[in-house]
Order: structure tokens, then C-alpha cells, then sequence
């Protein structure tokens, strides 16, 4: 997955100074353009919550919501994020997924060299596998400030590699990090064949897209895990 490089021992100083890591030129060229095309292509279901739990609106489900649901819907998710609550963004699960140029992603992602690579990147020796999704956001979406350490996940380091070309951080989209308190820190503009490394234990959100957005901010996104791996 990661392409050749020098800095390293760089890198995994600045992680365990930090709990967090920014790579530029993350893939081989030709490999960033090719994911690159996979996730334009890729079908996209809205993720969101209601009521505080995760759902899932495919596109079918979603175009039979009449004009007066989908506005009632967009009113729920408004006053549960002015609450600090929710996200509302496009998804597609790579495991499982019936594409399987998707597949072929997570299968990279978990190549047994890059998982080795983010051991000795992160501190993290027990990883052993990583899940992962798709995910488009455009204008209106969001993730409210969170901390991705849920109990019994294992989750040890999030993951985003973003294959967004020509981002302009007007546009919103950044992974604005916190301290514990809610003071916010600094942010990580989208970018092109850039991965962002992250303790899970960071607070940290995804800005609001605004509506005037140039394009959509493509990413595969995901944990890197400790614990049994799962099946295919």
C-alpha cells in the first residue's frame, strides 16, 4: 500500500510524539489514480444517525422519501448536530462489498507489509487487520466532534487516505482535531494520495461540506484493529 520512502523513522517519531500522522504520496502514483477512479465510480449509500444510532438510507430507499419526509429528515439530523451529535455522508463498506475492485482496496489495505509498515509506524505491535469503507461527502455533510475508542472494538489507529484532488479548505471537509476539552486544535486539509494516522483516542470531526463545494471529497476510510481477524 505505502509507497517507497525515506522518512520513516521520521514518521513513526512524529507518531509517537504525537498520537497522529500526515503522509504525502501515500500510494504509487498509478495505484492513487486507479483507486482514485474506483471510488468515483463506486455506489454510495447515505450514512447517518437518528435517534443516536447509526443508519443506512440506500439510494432506492431514499427516492421513495416524499419532499416533506426529506425535509423532516434534514431537520432531525440539523438539531441532533447542534447538539454535537451525528454525521450525514455517503458510504460503502469494503468487506462484503459485491465490487470487487472495493474488495481489492481492503485487501491492500490489509496486505500483511502494510500492516507490518503501521505496526512499526504506530507503537502498535498487537494490530492485526483493518476494516474499511468508501466515503463521499458533498455538500451538507458532516461528522460531529467524537472519539472513535469504542469498548470492545480494538480499535488501536484510525485511518483516512484521501484521494481528493484540487480541495480548497473554503470548501469545509477538514478532520479538524480537539483537545479533550473541545478546544479546537489544528486541521487536515483533504488532499491528493494523503494518509492521515490517528490514535483513536483523539477528538476529532469532519467540518461541515459547504453547499458551494467544488467537488466531492473522496476517501477510503477505516481502523486498524487488534483482535481476531474476520473472515473474507
Amino acid at each position: 500500500m505505502f509507497a517507497p520512502r525515506e522518512d520513516w523513522a521520521v514518521g513513526a517519531a512524529r507518531f509517537a510524539a504525537e498520537g497522529r500522522l500526515r503522509l504525502r504520496d501515500a500510494l504509487p502514483e498509478a495505484e492513487a489514480q486507479a483507486w482514485h477512479g474506483v471510488l468515483a465510480q463506486a455506489g454510495y449509500a447515505l450514512m447517518l444517525t437518528r435517534g443516536g444510532q447509526g443508519t443506512v438510507l440506500t439510494p432506492d430507499a431514499l427516492a421513495q422519501l416524499t419532499p416533506a419526509a426529506r425535509e423532516g429528515l434534514q431537520r432531525e439530523l440539523h438539531e441532533a448536530a447542534s447538539q454535537g451529535v451525528g454525521f450525514l455522508y455517503e458510504g460503502h463498506q469494503l468487506r462484503g462489498s459485491h465490487d470487487p475492485a472495493l474488495r481489492a482496496i481492503l485487501a491492500a489495505v490489509n496486505a500483511p507489509e502494510t500492516l507490518e509498515r503501521v505496526r512499526t509506524l504506530t507503537g502498535f505491535g498487537d494490530i492485526t487487520h483493518a476494516d474499511g469503507q468508501a466515503t463521499r461527502y458533498r455538500g451538507g455533510h458532516f461528522l460531529t466532534r467524537h472519539r472513535d475508542d469504542l469498548s470492545g472494538q480494538a480499535r488501536r489507529v484510525a485511518y483516512v487516505l484521501s484521494l481528493t484532488a484540487r480541495w480548497h479548505p473554503d470548501w469545509g471537509g477538514l478532520l479538524q482535531f480537539f483537545e479533550d476539552d473541545g478546544t479546537p486544535r489544528d486541521a487536515w486539509v483533504p488532499g491528493w494520495n494523503v494518509l492521515s494516522l490517528f490514535d483513536v483516542r483523539h477528538v476529532h470531526s469532519v467540518t461541515y461540506v459547504a453547499p458551494f463545494a467544488g467537488g466531492p471529497r473522496l476517501s477510503v476510510t477505516g481502523w486498524f484493529r487488534a483482535g481476531p481477524v474476520p473472515a473474507p
